[in-house]
């Protein structure tokens, strides 16, 4: 029963925070540094492959929090998050993912296809200076948004790095 309440109170503190306008001055800078929002810690290697490869990004410059659901029992590696490390007033109770979200990434990018209130919260809470993910997620968080129906990782990539050359980020 408490998790439920909990949870209520998440969705109505996100959706308060989601709907505040936030004004942000447009950085002319160049991206370096990245943070990626997953929700499966295997496809961390190929993101980082990814990124490294279409993108002009360095290994070492990116971050990566992943999110698993809440298992009793179940020890999680330290750059793994649960719904059970963000209680329902929006605080972050894991110093890991204190530092991520603290951490001022030159672009976040949430590869959730679905909306996922957990790493929305995250992508929400994020000093990152652009933010971008797919369409469907929740286009109030997104500074950019990458509208492909298939979810084709290939099509996120292209899209991506067009956009970022034209906004000269890269």
């Amino acid at each position: 029963m408490i998790g439920v309440i909990t949870e209520k109170r998440l969705v109505r503190n996100y959706q308060k925070l989601a709907n505040k306008e936030q004004s942000k001055f447009y950085d002319t800078s160049k991206i370096t540094t990245v943070g990626v929002v997953l929700e499966d810690e295997a496809l961390i290697d190929l993101v980082a492959e990814s990124l490294t490869t279409q993108l002009p990004f360095y290994r070492k410059d990116i971050q990566f929090v992943v999110y698993k659901p809440y298992v009793k029992n179940q020890e999680i590696a330290p750059i793994c998050f649960t719904e059970k490390d963000i209680g329902g007033d929006l605080r972050l109770k894991s110093d890991n993912l204190k530092n991520f979200v603290k951490n001022n990434h030159d672009l976040l990018i949430n590869f959730t296809k679905d909306s996922n209130l957990y790493t929305n919260v995250i992508t929400l809470l994020s000093n990152a200076k652009l933010k971008t993910g797919y369409n469907a997620v929740d286009d109030r968080i997104f500074d950019l948004i990458i509208a492909d129906p298939t979810r084709n990782e290939a099509v996120f990539y292209k899209e991506l790095k067009k956009y970022l050359t034209i906004l000269n980020k890269i």
